[in-house]
Formats: C-alpha cells, structure tokens, sequence
C-alpha cells in the first residue's frame, strides 16, 4: 500500500514538473519599446544647430545597437531618416514601415491601418519569437481637437478586425495628448499601459522634453506602451542617453537625442 501510495505521488510529480516545464518553454521574454525620433522640420522649432539630425543619428544609433530591445516602435520620422537608421543599425535589426525588429524575431505580415483621422497614423506587424506570435501596433496622433481620440477608437476596431486570433498586442507610440486624456483612458482600459502595470519603474520624468534638459521636470506622458492584459510587465523604463557638443566659446553643451524620451518595458508572453 505505501509503495503504491509512494508511486502515485511520484507519478503526480513527474506529471506537474513536465507541465511545468512546457509552461515555462512557451513563455517568451520580451524587450519592447517606442521612441518618437524627431523630424528635421520639427528638430528646427525647438533646438539649435547641435540639435540637428547629423549629431543625433549616431547617439541614436548606438543606444539602440547597445540595448539591443526585440521591438521598437519608432514615429515622426521620414523616410530618408528611417533609412539612416536603418544602415547603422542593420547588423542586430530589420526594418517593417516604421518598426525596428530583432533579427532572432520573424516576420509573419504587417500593415498600415486605413482610416485614421487625418495626421494620424498606425503600422503594425505581426512578429514571431520562437514560435510564439504577437502583434505590435504603433501610433502616432495627431493633436488638438477631439483627433488622439477618435484615432484611439479607429486603432481599437483595426485590431478586432486584425488580431482575430486574440494573440498578445501591443499599441505602442505617442497619442498626441498626455494620460488625462481621453484616448488615453480609452486604449487602456482594453490594453493596460505598462507604466502603470509594472511593480519595477524608472521613470522620474514626463515623456516629452523638446530638447531642453531644464524641461525635464514635466511629469506628462505623451509616449506608451500599453499590451494585452495577459502580458505579465517585469519591469518599464525610460532611457536618457545624451551626448556633448563643443560650441563656439569653447564649452560643451549635454544634449538629448530627440524632443522625447524612449520608454521601454520588458514583458513576458504566455
């Protein structure tokens, strides 16, 4: 009786420790973030001429290739910036649209989203990690009016109408308005921000700082990475990569390299 007792029990362990196993195998970390670049018509509103697209490429560049992150949604760049991008940093990651992915990840489709209120806009891709397939949705709205949330209300149907399997989805990128907003609350409430759904933050600043590092106070966020309420968020964070220009007196000014601060958040999908 107790050999057999004894057997079952090991049995029951054998059994758990297998599922548990399979568990943690279809479980896929995830390095995922957004960064608003900066246009170089935009770059002229708010810097200087150590602000300009030739200084900040490289700083961009190597952050990038340093933190190696698995996806990144990148917005309010053209396309002979994407390129740039693109060449310096196509070693570790291709390029879909305007979103930068690993090279360990693979490619199933992508899109643009059609109908958004006019200056807004939404790519997407569907991308693979060994074998475990999710999608990343990446928005920029336009501002004013009632635009960040009537185009928050057209990336929500797309994504009914896409993601038809209900796989992990991720809406990353700026809402043209900061968290009271609606369109803010709007994503959230379907797609939770992982600002607010992480135990582990380093953030102390708002998002935007239009290269000026004595704005850096702000505590709005205009950026975001929202994911699937599924989506466990282990940690969030913001990078403040910088670098040094020599002007004309001989000093050297720290500068930012864009008007906005890249957010970052490490997931895992189940």
């Amino acid at each position: 009786m107790k050999k057999t007792i004894f057997t079952l029990f090991l049995l029951l362990f054998q059994v758990s420790a297998f599922n548990f196993q399979l568990s943690t195998a279809s479980a896929q970390n995830l390095y995922i973030g957004s960064f608003y670049v900066t246009t170089t018509d935009e770059e002229k509103l708010y810097g200087d001429g150590g602000d300009k697209w030739a200084n900040r490429l490289p700083v961009i560049c190597d952050m990038f290739n340093f933190e190696q992150p698995d996806v990144l949604g990148l917005q309010s760049l053209t396309e002979s910036q994407t390129n740039s991008i693109y060449t310096r940093t196509k070693t570790s990651f291709n390029m879909v649209r305007n979103i930068m992915y690993n090279k360990n990840l693979v490619l199933v489709s992508d899109g643009v989203v059609e109908g958004m209120p006019e200056g807004s806009t939404c790519t997407w891709a569907r991308l693979q990690k060994e074998e475990t397939d999710f999608y990343v949705f990446n928005i920029c709205f336009a501002s004013g009016s009632n635009i960040p949330n009537t185009s928050a209300t057209r990336v929500l149907t797309a994504i009914g109408e896409i993601n038809t399997e209900k796989l992990a989805c991720f809406i990353v990128g700026n809402t043209g308005i900061n968290e009271s907003g609606l369109a803010y609350s709007r994503i959230n409430t379907r797609y939770p921000d992982c600002y607010t759904s992480s135990a582990v933050v380093s953030a102390e600043y708002g998002t935007r700082n239009n290269f000026d590092l004595a704005a850096n106070h702000s505590s709005e966020r205009f950026d975001f990475i929202f994911a699937s309420k599924a989506v466990t968020v282990n940690a969030y964070g913001q990078l403040q990569y910088g670098y040094f220009t020599k002007e004309s007196d001989g000093s050297y000014k720290r500068r930012l390299p864009s008007t906005h601060f890249p957010v970052m958040a490490k997931v895992t999908l189940h």
